[in-house]
């Protein structure tokens, strides 16, 4: 057991510790230190703040809403927050470019505003949002209906109950901020559409362009990496000590959570009116847009169209890649081991912290050299695949893993059943449905992955993001909506195939009696 908890000590520093300080310690090293790099970092951190001020206070109110409203109204909007979470930015961004190349459009305020920062602030606060409400959730899903009895016991006006609950969820509001600024700093497919026509410098773009230039930066791109870490660190600890001022303890052992209820009068309509709003601009606007720029053009030649079941392949060897790793640690972390259990959940959370674009770049710097000669392979495109996803596959999991009695095991040890039997017919059988949907949800990911796609494809393959965002550049709209539009359609439909499966095969068998 210690040979094989080594093994997967050894294979998480290869993948995660060894990269990041090839690259990290380059600067530390080199001595190199650009001004021309404050600029791409000082828009980054002005578009973050400003991004987190708005969806902190936006996140609170629509989580308030989902945890204590019902109704149609809020599970649309509940709904259309995951399909903004689930959606590229890129994808977005392309939509709304679509819409503003119309003549009339561009060249209105609404267009001149969308083609600078304004139109970068619009599209960072709708990928945050659902960032921010799924934060602020936790709070209100836990909250006693005691203190809302209580304000109406004292007659409180309806804007002093909100204003109280407001400052009640101000560390939730601190964690939505903080978390939609660092995704805001560590975004990539925005800066890579929107911020290269407006031609505002962004900390993530400027990062690419220092390792996709030649002679390649290595040293800048590291600077500016130590930049964008160190800023995400500032943020979180902001978070941590705004909890710990405002903390309120809101869940306790005699809450009494309140049920939903339907909103009425002047709340309805202002529920409604958001739902329409986010469903209006944030997905029937983009992807309305792409459909007719779909149907509109030249057909998609076979180079652009390869893109499609190349990232599909990407994402299925990537997801079996993660999904296994995950499931041989989290099989490893059973044991009595706290030292193994510590160090594999630290280098897994510091891994998801860094964004993939800094991960993508520590294996650029640490596999081009004659000792690991990986770079420009498609190997090392599906091994930087499966290190990115392999936190969350384990996040995923680990779940489903944790509610597994360990005595199943050793009933199945008694009994005499071999390791093949124990692992499928026991263990897989019982982890099939969570194992299915995160092997899914990665694949989906790894599909429309953009930051390591772009730094580490294979010159003449292009990965889907690689494709969808080369498209734009071009202003290829058309073949940048084909692209999109079908690879979500495949994706869905192996979705639903596999689902259906996974349905037919648990579902009873059925017997046919014979008469008597």
């Amino acid at each position: 057991m210690r040979l094989w908890r080594g093994l997967a000590l050894l294979l998480l520093a290869l993948l995660f510790i060894y990269p990041l300080a090839r690259l990290l310690l380059l600067p530390l090293a080199v001595g190199s230190a650009s001004v021309e790099s404050f600029r791409p970092f000082l828009n980054s951190a002005a578009f973050a703040l400003l991004t987190g001020c708005i969806v902190a206070p936006l996140g609170a109110l629509a989580a308030q809403a989902l945890e204590t409203k019902a109704g149609g109204a809020v599970r649309a909007l509940g709904l259309g927050l995951w399909l903004l979470f689930f959606t590229p930015g890129y994808v977005l961004t392309t939509g709304w470019l679509v819409i503003f190349t119309h003549p009339l459009l561009r060249d209105s305020l609404p267009g001149q505003l969308f083609l600078g920062p304004a139109g970068l602030v619009f599209l960072y606060v709708l990928k945050a949002l659902p960032f921010a409400v799924f934060v602020a959730r936790t709070t209100f899903a836990g909250a006693s209906i005691s203190l809302r009895e209580a304000a109406l016991v004292l007659r409180l006006p309806a804007l002093r109950r909100l204003g109280l609950t407001m400052r009640l969820v101000l560390p939730a509001m601190a964690a939505a901020f903080a978390i939609a600024a660092i995704e805001t700093m560590q975004e990539f497919g925005i800066p890579a559409t929107l911020g290269v026509t407006t031609k505002i410098p962004i900390l993530t773009y400027a990062i690419y362009q220092r390792l996709n230039t030649t002679p390649t930066d290595f040293a800048g791109a590291a600077l500016l990496c130590w930049w964008l870490i160190l800023s995400a660190g500032l943020l979180a600890a902001l978070q941590i000590i705004i909890q710990r001022r405002f903390h309120a303890a809101l869940v306790h052992g005699k809450a009494r959570r309140a049920p939903p209820v339907h909103p009425g009068g002047a709340a309805r309509v202002v529920l409604s009116l958001a739902a329409a709003l986010l469903w209006g601009v944030g997905i029937a606007g983009p992807f309305l847009a792409l459909l007719s720029v779909a149907m509109q053009g030249t057909a998609l030649d076979a180079e652009a169209l390869s893109a499609i079941p190349r990232s599909l392949g990407y994402g299925v060897l990537a997801a079996t890649l993660a999904l296994g790793a995950a499931a041989f640690v989290l099989k490893l972390q059973r044991g009595r081991s706290a030292w193994f259990t510590m160090a594999v959940q630290g280098a897994l959370t510091a891994n998801m912290a860094v964004p993939g674009l800094v991960l993508g770049a520590g294996y650029v710097v640490a596999f081009n050299n004659d000792v690991l000669p990986l770079y420009g392979t498609a190997l090392l495109l599906v091994i930087a695949y499966a290190a990115g996803a392999l936190p969350v596959a384990a996040r995923l999991l680990g779940g489903a893993m944790a509610q597994l009695d360990t005595k199943l095991d050793e009933a199945a040890r008694i009994f005499g059943l071999n390791l093949q039997t124990r692992l499928i017919d026991i263990e897989g059988a019982l982890l099939i449905r969570p194992a299915l949907y995160a092997w899914l949800l990665v694949v989906g990911a790894v599909m429309f992955e953009l930051p390591v796609s772009e730094l580490l494809y294979v010159p003449g393959q292009m990965p889907l993001g690689v494709a969808i965002v080369s498209a734009d550049m071009m202003a290829n709209y058309d073949q940048a909506a084909r692209l999109a539009l079908l690879a979500m359609g495949v994706l869905a439909g192996l979705a639903a195939i596999l689902n259906l499966a996974l349905h037919l095969a648990h579902a009873p068998s059925l017997r046919v009696r014979g008469r008597a």
